[in-house]
Formats: structure tokens, sequence, C-alpha cells
């Protein structure tokens, strides 16, 4: 038995016969076609192939792509907006809420309560602490 190149050869050789068509049983031949394409609008020849179907159906297929066209472009500007309006919304909420916290501090303190005086300004500078942290661990 030869080996090496000439076993490869040989192998290569025997495969090129049997896969030629005459070798093949009729049965086995298959011819299997696709077509495939991306996005909302298919192709001119696939539109007139719809056309044929129902008149109507190109036109409909079209006001479905821009209907479709529009929707994503309202998301993504809905998407921009909330990426400005809540880091804004969070800043203004830390401020009010410290600032809050130093009122009720003077508050208490002016009234006597000096232990208790402490938990407001504690609470107000919570989310400053919580923020710094979750920073520190979101860095590589």
């Amino acid at each position: 038995m030869p080996s090496g190149k000439a076993s490869k050869k040989l192998r290569k050789e025997l495969m090129v016969k049997q896969l030629q068509p005459q070798n093949i049983p009729p049965q086995v031949l298959v011819e299997q076609r696709g077509q495939t394409y991306s996005g909302p609008i298919p192709d001119p020849e696939t539109l007139k192939k719809y056309k044929d179907a129902d008149p109507s159906f190109p036109e409909r297929i079209m006001k479905m792509a821009e209907n479709h066209a529009a929707a994503d472009v309202k998301a993504k500007n809905r998407i921009s907006f909330g990426d400005i309006i809540i880091p804004i919304i969070g800043q203004v909420f830390s401020f009010t809420l410290t600032a809050g916290g130093i009122v009720a501090c003077v508050l208490l303190a002016k009234a006597g309560y000096l232990g208790i005086a402490a938990i407001p300004v504690v609470i107000g500078f919570l989310p400053i602490i919580i923020g710094a942290f979750r920073s520190f661990k979101q860095k590589p």
C-alpha cells in the first residue's frame, strides 16, 4: 500500500472519481437553491414576484419599511435623551439630598439634638460615597 504523498494523491483521485455525476445514482442528485436578503425591503426581482401575487404588496412592503425606519429613529432619539437626562437628574437629586441633610443637621443641632443631628448628614452624603465606591469598582 502506498504511503505519504502517493497515498494522499490516490485518495484524492478516488474521491474525485466517486464524486463524478455519472458515478452518483440519480436519486441522490439534488439541487437546492436559496436566496437571502437582509433588511425590510426585498430586492427588485422579489418585489416584482410579490406584485404578481397581489398588486398592493410592494406598496405595503415599502410603507412597512418606512414605518420601521421611523420607529428606529424615534427609539434612538429616546435613548439619546435618556443618556443625557438621567445623569443630570441623579446629580440634582444627590445635591438636594445632601443640602437637605445639612439643613436638617443645623436645625437639629440648634434645637439641642446633637447626637441625632449627625444622621441627616450621613444620609445626605451617602449617595456621594456610594457613587465614589462604584466608580472605583468600574475602573479596570
